[in-house]
């Protein structure tokens, strides 16, 4: 029996894959942004790193980087997950993953 999804996704499931989906087309946003600043606008890593220290008193770069963070963290966690319930197909594997990722 076939246990993949009509997307071809065996463990993610749609709403996992289409979160992923959504939160990669972010990184592209926050990561351009990101590298924008790091490398052009500043150039020099000591500038960029204050001007981060001084952008935390702003409420906008503040949410900017804690969204920034987030958006990362479930990205980079998420395909970390799939890549292993496609390897480990057993319920019980599946459940210590999950459990694991999510400490």
């Amino acid at each position: 029996m076939n246990n993949k999804n009509s997307n071809g996704l065996k463990g993610l499931g749609p709403l996992g894959w289409l979160l992923q989906v959504i939160t990669g087309v972010f990184l592209i946003f926050f990561l351009g942004i990101h590298l924008y600043l790091a490398n052009i606008d500043f150039g020099h890593p000591i500038r960029f790193f204050t001007a981060v220290l001084e952008n935390l008193h702003n409420g906008y770069w503040l949410a900017f980087y804690i969204v920034f963070t987030y958006i990362v963290l479930y990205h980079g966690l998420n395909g970390v997950r799939g890549i292993l319930y496609d390897r480990f197909d057993s319920q019980k594997s599946r459940a210590l993953i999950k459990y694991s990722l999510s400490v």
